[in-house]
């Protein structure tokens, strides 16, 4: 309530405002009265201080250092009682309450400040019930509409002539979700941009109501309000066209509740799509991981995933790069953000794809037809325009992993496995933001047919030298050796993508050169190099080997 709207009781209709007449607007929320002089160690906001200055009455000059106090502390007003212990305020403190627009109201004789007091603070409390009766009513039915099913636009429709505006609901993703009125072009976009700012600041820990009046061409265009939802993962704004909500609190209080309606049932929906996420990364993490035990009991569980025998697909797998992005808190909340956004580039494409999450990693299987062979240069130059512009919009480096193609569902986890390989190769030559294709299927399914025995021979008669070193140094040797040969024998690039000096490439080269007795520049020792790192993978495969030293 302001004050203004306090002294249109009877009781004050013979009150004089001495000074401070602009503050009159000022709202407020309680009454006290001063018998004290140390009551500016209890005054509050929004409260009207009633006097007879009797405390005061042989220091006059205590009033300024009070008003200036209560000013500070945002209380709502100073009535006095003259003619009784204050014969006059004195000139400096009116002039000082002109200055700060602080209300100093003469009051009169009668009645006494008792009866004052008691009254104000019924109508106050009046007031009060009277906004709670109708937050209740507005809270019950906005409640009312969504328990019916006839969901969110329905509490905007009704929303909007209660504040005479267009209302408008823009959710985390940037989209209009509601919207009592049409938004019309270049509003629509300045309206995106601008809940694309405050949603940035929401980092800084900023989380408030804006008001913003957009300019167009110089001419003043329509007044909007942008009032924020928060929720636990994701942040909507209720949006204001032009409301028309004068000095009643009414409309404030419907927004209110409108607000806390829309976002419980966006928090149900939150819910619910979290629930099936589960389920459904859980099913194709058993998929992936070759839990299940027959090929019918996939198809049942699958099936209402859109899988089928034959299912002829391939294996994306993306990942954050940690050493750009580590905080954990961080990347939790943004998995949800970077989940749609690869939602959207796949529905894009048009291409059949399941998506899911394992852990930290982003797993989809797209469908997939051999004889368009096109496709994998189209998918690598989207998976890379896609990270651009994931990078640019949200600052998250990810990387990907691609699987070969594989006919049948027996065979997803082999995709699964190569795209995660692909993407532990590419971290392993220390790069990031890259796509990294599984390109070694051939030869490692040659390697695979010779015995284990004969490939654990080949591989420490080609390392042999260095497994009798420290673990550490030879791990170095080893990765720096690898990356070397898959440069195609550039130092300047294996030093980049190791993040070291040249001169400790040509150093670390040269060791190993001296260690192994072989020239990573001879065609039949790279060959040979190149056979022993792949063997390392193969035997990974076999089963859990022994560390490389005990050969």
């Amino acid at each position: 309530m302001k004050l203004a709207d306090l002294f249109q009781l009877p009781l004050y209709q013979n009150i004089r405002v001495l000074a401070g007449h602009e503050g009159l607007q000022r709202q407020v929320k309680s009454i006290n009265m001063m018998d004290a002089p140390d009551i500016m160690d209890y005054l509050k906001p929004d409260e009207l201080l009633l006097t007879t200055a009797y405390a005061i009455r042989d220091r006059p000059e205590e009033l300024l250092r009070l008003v200036r106090h209560m000013a500070a502390s945002q209380c709502a007003g100073l009535g006095i009682k003259t003619k009784r212990f204050l014969d006059q305020i004195p000139k400096s403190v009116l002039e000082l309450a002109d200055e700060i627009h602080f209300p100093i109201i003469e009051l009169p004789l009668h009645p006494p400040l008792g009866e004052l007091l008691q009254e104000s603070l019924s109508y106050i409390m009046e007031k009060r019930n009277e906004e709670l009766r109708y937050a209740l009513q507005m809270h019950r039915e906005f409640s009312r509409m969504v328990m019916q099913g006839q969901g969110i636009p329905s509490v905007i429709n009704a929303l909007s002539p209660l504040v005479g505006g267009n209302v408008l609901l823009i959710n985390h993703r940037l989209q209009f979700e509601a919207g009592s009125g049409p938004v019309t072009e270049p509003f629509g976009s300045r309206l995106l941009s601008q809940t694309r700012e405050l949603l940035a600041r929401r980092e800084d820990g900023q989380s408030r109501i804006v008001s913003l009046c957009f300019v167009y061409g110089g001419l003043k265009g329509p007044e909007v309000v942008f009032y924020p939802i928060e929720l636990t993962q994701q942040r909507c704004f209720l949006v204001l066209v032009n409301a028309q909500m004068d000095d009643s609190p009414l409309p404030k209080l419907a927004i209110e509740q409108a607000a806390n309606v829309i976002g419980f049932e966006l928090m149900k929906r939150q819910a619910v799509k979290e629930r099936s996420r589960r389920f459904k990364n859980e099913f194709f993490e058993d998929l992936v991981e070759g839990r299940f035990r027959s090929v019918a009991e996939m198809l049942h569980q699958g099936k209402r995933y859109g899988l089928q025998e034959p299912y002829p697909c391939l294996c994306v797998v993306g990942k954050v790069d940690e050493s750009l992005d580590s905080a954990e808190d961080n990347l939790y909340s943004k998995r949800d953000r970077i989940y749609e956004h690869l939602k959207t580039m796949l529905a894009e494409r048009q291409q059949p794809y399941i998506l899911f999450n394992k852990k930290d990693l982003f797993v989809t299987l797209l469908k997939w037809e051999r004889s368009l062979q096109q496709h994998e240069f189209q998918l690598l130059d989207r998976l890379a325009d896609f990270q651009e512009k994931l990078f640019q919009t949200e600052h998250i480096s990810l990387s990907f992993g691609i699987g070969n193609p594989v006919e049948h569902l027996t065979l997803i986890p082999s995709t699964y496995k190569e795209a995660l390989n692909a993407l532990h190769l590419g971290y392993q030559s220390r790069q990031f933001r890259f796509v990294q294709s599984y390109r070694a299927k051939e030869v490692v399914e040659l390697l695979k047919m010779i015995p284990q025995e004969a490939l654990g021979d080949f591989y420490k008669e080609s390392f042999h030298a260095l497994l009798e070193i420290d673990f550490r140094e030879r791990e170095e040797l080893m990765n720096t050796a690898r990356v070397f040969l898959e440069t195609h024998g550039q130092i300047a690039e294996t030093a980049k993508r190791l993040f070291i000096h040249r001169n400790t490439v040509a150093y670390r080269l040269h060791k190993y050169e001296q260690l192994t007795r072989r020239s990573l520049r001879d065609p039949n020792d790279s060959l040979r190099f190149r056979l022993a790192f792949l063997i390392d993978k193969v035997l990974e495969d076999f089963a859990p080997r022994a560390p490389a030293n005990e050969f």
